[in-house]
């Protein structure tokens, strides 16, 4: 290993631990912030969503003790799944957002969303999976309220 690739690794290493506490409260966040936002029909989230999951959202997340809060002691994973009420809207969201990415991979510092239905032809067509980078939520909540919207306005 040259010294730059070195010094690259060990950078990273020092920041390792903060990367992943903020994807997992960003996505938490993200996740609570749709849930309430699914259960309003008259926002643009209701009108297009028709569920969502996430590790946060099973009914073990809030038991003490759970299994799953013993499995996740230190929060959930920062990957969660849209399913929307059409096809053609899961086709073109990640087309309407600006922050998140278009692609295919999990666990990066970017914020990701991926129409499964691109690469996977046996999925449910309605799919779309989300990978939550280290972005600011606000930014990333602001990204994805306005790619909604604009489905809306324009489908």
């Amino acid at each position: 290993m040259r010294s730059l690739e070195g010094w690259l690794r060990l950078r990273s290493l020092r920041t390792l631990e903060l990367r992943p506490t903020r994807q997992s409260a960003s996505a938490t966040a993200l996740v609570a912030w749709l849930a309430g936002q699914l259960a309003d029909a008259s926002t643009a989230v209701g009108a297009l969503v028709d569920r969502l999951q996430h590790a946060s959202l099973q009914p073990e997340a809030s038991q003490e003790g759970s299994w799953l809060r013993r499995q996740m002691p230190n929060g959930y994973g920062p990957v969660f799944a849209l399913h929307m009420k059409d096809p053609d809207a899961a086709k073109k969201l990640p087309g309407r957002l600006r922050l998140f990415h278009h692609a295919t991979s999990l666990g990066g510092v970017e914020s990701l969303i991926e129409w499964r239905a691109m690469s996977d032809h046996g999925v449910d067509r309605r799919l779309l999976r989300l990978s939550i980078g280290v972005e600011a939520l606000e930014d990333l909540r602001e990204d994805l309220r306005r790619g909604f919207e604009s489905l809306l306005r324009d489908p």
